[in-house]
């Protein structure tokens, strides 16, 4: 609510609708509840479903106790909101810094405007449509990747009824520009997050050795092996002499020796 205040204090309308109903069997037949709406048609949302799947359009209450009676059974919960007699509906994307809208009319009769045939068309990004997805992003925590889904009514009013992380839908010839941005994003948090415990190390490990100053791996000695002197200079290792100058030399008598009776 705070942010719908703020927008509508800059005169950019921000409307959004929706009632969560938990619907259970238990509630059905032991507390005989009855569900309604205030006015129809109205749109049963069930479950996780998208790209116009779990979606029913309910005219009359008789059929909004059947499809309450039916979500009850099945287990799950669903979402109920006004339907709106649309012209269009708009796709607003935000990926990092790139912002892009597209809008999308169906040409097949349907009410559902992503489902069947559709044109679809990238529009000019609006200072409204760019406010609407910052205020969602600063208020899930400040996402770089969402998208919203607008209805436009033929009254040419526009209402918000779905906002997507980054799991939105690409849309258009600029999907691959889409997903190199992605990619740039990605890989910029990593660095961002991931190395800069690594760059401190190396920084002191070569202020150390500019100093003067041992590092840690230099202050270690390593334990001299039999036979090989180790030049403290740091060079190379010295080898063994293998001439005769590196055999000790042993006198041997060439004397008869007498034997001792």
């Amino acid at each position: 609510m705070k942010h719908q205040r703020r927008c509508q204090k800059i005169n950019h309308g921000f409307y959004s609708f929706g009632i969560h109903k938990k619907i259970s069997e238990s509630a059905l037949e032991k507390d005989n509840v009855k569900l309604s709406s205030s006015r129809f048609p109205v749109v049963f949302k069930i479950g996780h479903a998208h790209g116009g799947l779990g979606k029913v359009k309910v005219d009359t209450n008789t059929d909004f106790q059947d499809m309450a009676s039916v979500v009850a059974v099945a287990g799950g919960y669903c979402t109920t909101e006004p339907y709106i007699d649309s012209k269009y509906d708009i796709h607003v994307q935000k990926i990092g810094p790139n912002y892009k809208a597209f809008m999308r009319k169906s040409i097949s009769g349907n009410w559902k405007t992503n489902t069947g045939s559709a044109m679809l068309e990238q529009i000019q990004m609006t200072d409204r449509y760019k406010l609407w997805v910052d205020e969602v992003s600063e208020l899930f925590g400040g996402l770089d990747i969402c998208a919203l889904e607008i209805i436009v009514a033929k009254d040419g009013r526009e209402f918000i009824i779905e906002v997507n992380d980054s799991a939105l839908t690409l849309m258009g010839d600029s999907q691959e520009e889409d997903r190199r941005h992605i990619t740039e994003l990605v890989a910029h948090r990593m660095q961002a997050q991931c190395r800069p415990a690594m760059i401190k190390t190396a920084s002191r490990t070569s202020v150390s050795s500019q100093g003067g100053v041992a590092s840690p791996i230099e202050e270690r000695s390593m334990p001299a092996l039999p036979g090989v002197s180790s030049d403290v200079t740091g060079g190379t290792p010295q080898q063994p002499r293998r001439d005769s100058q590196g055999i000790s030399k042993r006198r041997y008598s060439l004397q008869p020796q007498r034997a001792i009776h």
